[in-house]
């Protein structure tokens, strides 16, 4: 495997990370909740990219036939 491919797989471990504490803080922190609409807004609208980047490298990662 070569090593742009290894930060690749780095990269998205630390993005699901990453991922769950953001959604851990939206569902279940009542900070959230004390935040503006338009602050709350833009925390959910982060976690959809973030999400559809982290399935951008999925697809990147099962090209390289790297199995888990």
């Amino acid at each position: 495997m070569n090593d742009y491919q290894l930060r690749v797989i780095k990269e998205k471990a630390e993005l699901e990370v990453k991922i769950e504490n953001l959604e851990a803080f939206i569902e279940k922190n009542p900070t959230f909740q004390t935040l503006s609409k338009e602050e709350r807004g833009l925390l959910q609208s982060q976690l959809n990219v973030m999400s559809e980047y982290d399935g951008i490298l999925e697809s990147r990662i099962e090209l390289f036939g790297y199995k888990e």
